[in-house]
């Protein structure tokens, strides 16, 4: 016989969505459709049935906010939903669920609307309140011209065995991998959606309550692809507890961020919102996973006006916002303090054009490119990167021109047809050696246009490592080895690594390439030489008509310092992406200066040791010749 309960019931706080405690008593507050039947239904912990179902009628709400305050006795654990319109849906604000499973479960004792029901199995959803999880650490605070991003999927990262971590696909999974993100010179970790969002509509029941309070109930079969990605509403005040290796999500989720932070690595987990999710809506999110996991930032995916509503919050003022684009407003609002960079710009305008750069297209302006490598602004940060989710990795940017989403089951509908990518000869895998290497000198030529640029350097998880999904470039379904990082081992696969290593390395090591300010291409400060300038065949000026797919920038390092004092060396970089040699002009440095070639990707090494191998040039020429896709760096002392 079940067992009921009696709790006294309050007027509850309105202004406090989700449930929270204060001593003995509980706090509930939703927010309800206008006109809708609705009682808080409490569950004993891990029972089928409720012992307590509280009304919650329309006159006593405040608004669309029902709000309710529960005595509940000390040690009494107890898990809660709500029935709305006869259908039991889930708290969108709590802060914790559990995930229970019902064999052969009996007609339930509260109203479905839909009759008598046979028994069946089910799956249900239940929230709780039991806070768990906090932070200790405080963020490292590092600003963006400081950063190198990491973006990836909790599950995916860590899937392959090879990964080696004995908790797969899991926040402690994630935590087991932070030496090999240290190891790479990983300081910033965008994930992709880590909140409960629904990965299965069509074979789960959602839970959340939706705009027409229906609840999806389970289909007797169903060919829909599970939601991989995670780019959807749900429970955005909890971690995803499929991401859980412990059961535990909210104290998993803290003990990695802790465990980050310990490694002065920042996090940056990524929200969808629709264009109608309101502003309080979105700060109130943001605000919970600031004051309870200390997290670094936010990418913010989607569009609508609740973008404006988060500038003006003084509690994410100083957190990192990434976002597809601001107006003007909001950048003008935040850079008020220019010592206090927060906002970046997150798109796809980088990607494109130096993807089109690489591959030579005759149409891709050296001045649009020149431009993209130098941008950078007093009010925001830019992220600069070759992939991320949606399209290629970077390894099937040289590997295919089509996409290849059979897969995905939409018979190659889907997925964008503009990859801007050239497979170096052969469509897929190939044998041919000399394709392979093309390959990889394309690759090393795009880590440098990432790592050399002002902005921000992102990588994708696995770019690295020559990570393929076999010409998939929407694998938002695909949680299987075409949507996870393979982590294979291989000569090729080691040396890339290597390389990207020394790329991230050298631009730590050279502040000139990460500047606060954006560069004026003047010499402002009467070094002798401007901030940035672009060469070609001819020093100090750019000729098309001499240089194709090919342009040179010349970094002064009276510009920066390595250390207090100390400026930085002058730094030279061509980028020849046209299929043939090209010359170009080296300036003169000053009397007893001497150029070296400090990295070359037309060798498989790419970075040369120490101070590089000096320049030779003929006497009667200022030119020196870089091979056909082709990024040579030197370096003036």
């Amino acid at each position: 016989m079940q067992n009921r309960t009696d709790y006294a019931v309050t007027m509850g706080r309105p202004e406090h969505p989700g449930a929270w405690s204060e001593g003995n008593r509980v706090g509930f507050t939703v927010e309800l459709p206008e006109g809708a039947e609705a009682e808080l239904l409490l569950y004993r912990e891990g029972e089928e049935l409720p012992c307590q179902e509280i009304p919650l009628p329309e006159e006593k709400r405040i608004g669309l906010a029902a709000s309710v305050c529960v005595e509940i006795p000390e040690g009494e654990n107890l898990e809660y939903n709500y029935l709305v319109n006869g259908h039991v849906v889930s708290d969108p604000c709590a802060s914790g669920i559990r995930r229970l499973h019902f064999h052969h479960a009996a007609p339930s004792s509260v109203r479905t609307g839909e009759g008598t029901q046979e028994p069946e199995d089910r799956e249900e959803i239940r929230c709780s309140w039991q806070r768990s999880g906090r932070v200790k650490t405080h963020p490292p605070v590092i600003p963006y011209e400081d950063c190198v991003f990491y973006k990836a999927n909790v599950r995916g990262l860590t899937m392959e065995k090879p990964a080696g971590v004995r908790h797969p696909g899991t926040f402690l999974g994630l935590q087991e991998f932070i030496p090999y993100l240290k190891n790479l010179g990983i300081n910033s970790l965008i994930l992709m959606p880590l909140y409960e969002f629904t990965e299965d509509p069509a074979k789960t029941e959602q839970f959340y309550l939706l705009d027409d309070s229906v609840r999806v109930r389970k289909p007797a079969g169903g060919s829909r692809k599970k939601n991989y990605w995670g780019y959807a509403e749900g429970l955005y005040f909890t971690p995803k507890l499929s991401y859980s290796a412990t059961g535990n999500p909210q104290q998993e989720f803290a003990e990695m961020t802790d465990a980050l932070h310990l490694a002065g690595i920042q996090l940056i987990p990524e929200f969808y919102f629709p264009p109608e999710a309101g502003g309080r809506q979105v700060t109130d999110v943001l605000r919970h996973w600031l004051l309870t996991y200390r997290i670094d930032g936010f990418h913010l995916v989607g569009r609508g006006d609740w973008i404006s509503t988060v500038r003006t919050d003084p509690l994410l003022k100083k957190s990192l916002l990434l976002y597809t684009d601001f107006p003007d407003s909001i950048r003008e609002f935040r850079s008020q303090k220019p010592h206090s960079r927060s906002l970046g710009i997150y798109n796809l305008g980088y990607e494109q054009a130096m993807r089109r750069f690489l591959k030579g297209d005759p149409d891709c302006a050296p001045e649009e490119i020149a431009g993209l490598l130098r941008r950078n602004d007093s009010g925001c940060g830019y992220l600069n990167f070759m992939a991320d989710q949606d399209g290629f990795t970077m390894a099937d940017m040289v590997s295919y021109e089509e996409k290849h989403n059979e897969e995905n089951g939409q018979n190659n509908r889907d997925g964008s047809d503009c990859n801007y990518s050239w497979n170096c000869g052969e469509e897929g895998p190939s044998r041919k050696k000399a394709v392979r290497a093309l390959r990889r000198q394309q690759l090393r030529n795009a880590f440098l246009l990432v790592m050399t640029g002002q902005g921000s350097p992102m990588l994708y998880s696995g770019d690295e490592v020559l990570n393929s999904q076999g010409g998939n470039n929407n694998a938002w379904c695909q949680d299987s080895r075409t949507g996870w990082v393979t982590w294979k081992k291989s000569r090729d696969i080691e040396e890339m690594f290597a390389f990207v290593k020394n790329c991230i390395t050298f631009r730590e090591e050279h502040p000139v390439l990460r500047q606060r300010q954006p560069l004026r291409m003047s010499d402002y400060k009467k070094t002798g030489f401007p901030d940035i300038s672009y060469h070609s065949h001819t020093a100090w000026m750019y000729e098309s008509g001499q240089t194709k797919a090919g342009i040179a920038v010349l970094y002064s390092g009276g510009y920066a310092e390595k250390a207090p004092g100390v400026p930085d060396d002058m730094i030279y970089i061509a980028y020849n992406m046209y299929w043939r040699a090209q010359s170009f002009a080296v300036p003169a440095l000053p009397a007893g200066g001497q150029w070296y070639i400090k990295a070359d990707t037309s060798s498989e090494e790419g970075f040369y040791a120490g101070d590089g191998i000096p320049l030779k040039m003929p006497e009667d020429k200022k030119t020196f010749e870089v091979p056909p896709r082709t990024v040579v760096i030197l370096i003036g002392k």
